[in-house]
């Protein structure tokens, strides 16, 4: 069985990958950590950096969003369509 994920790109993420949306399929029990590890592979740069190779955590550096709430851990599973976003944190003031 395979699930269908919807990925949303946002600032440098979407200007590596030429595109602001990206439909993936993915096994049934793929984990977030999973998709993260295709996508660095295929775009390489930032991509790589998504994970920080030091906590196993989602870097501070990168938002990740699955169905709007922000995630930290990486081994979250993956469910039909669901809605991951990848983008930077912005900050105010």
């Amino acid at each position: 069985m395979t699930v269908h994920v919807k990925i949303l790109l946002h600032a440098m993420f979407k200007e590596i990958a030429g595109q602001r949306e990206i439909l993936h399929e993915v096994n049934a029990n793929s984990t977030l950590r999973d998709l993260l590890d295709v996508l660095a592979q295929k775009y390489r740069k930032e991509f790589n950096s998504i994970i920080n190779s030091k906590t196993g955590q989602v870097s501070l550096d990168t938002l990740v969003l699955v169905n709007g709430k922000s995630i930290r851990d990486p081994d979250v599973q993956l469910q039909d369509s669901d809605v991951v976003m990848i983008t930077v944190p912005i900050g105010g003031g």
